[in-house]
């Protein structure tokens, strides 16, 4: 029972991380995602101006989208796990991997991400000048 425990906890995280990651993504789409925001891809670059932070984020906007359904994904098939683990008690810690798993596609698709934010934030930053 203690791997159902561990897979919900990390399907619940993944999916919390998952959420921000395509809330900021909207919130871009929107205009709504203030650079002064806590959330965001707050690097030197992107938080030099306004035209910064709004191209970065712009840019990244189909990695982060990426991210989150990847996340999304993953936190539904962790669920998936855990109900056919709770019916035949069978599941060992290694489903595990697949809320892990998850998370480590969220991280890189973010480090992605933040690489683009970071090139398009410094080109609009050139251009405007």
């Amino acid at each position: 029972m203690e791997d159902l425990s561990g897979i919900i906890s990390a399907a619940v995280g993944l999916l919390f991380l998952s959420g921000v990651v395509h809330f900021i993504k909207v919130a871009t789409k929107n205009g709504t995602l203030d650079k002064n925001s806590a959330i965001g891809i707050r690097t030197k670059i992107t938080t030099s101006s306004d035209v910064a932070w709004e191209a970065g984020h712009l840019a990244a906007g189909p990695w982060l989208l990426g991210g989150a359904l990847t996340g999304y994904f993953m936190a539904l098939l962790s669920a998936a796990l855990t109900v056919f683990g709770a019916l035949s008690d069978s599941l060992g810690p290694a489903v595990l991997l697949v809320p892990g798993s998850g998370f480590l596609a969220v991280c890189v698709t973010l480090i992605v991400a933040t690489r683009i934010a970071n090139k398009s934030g410094a080109e609009a930053e050139a251009n405007q000048q």
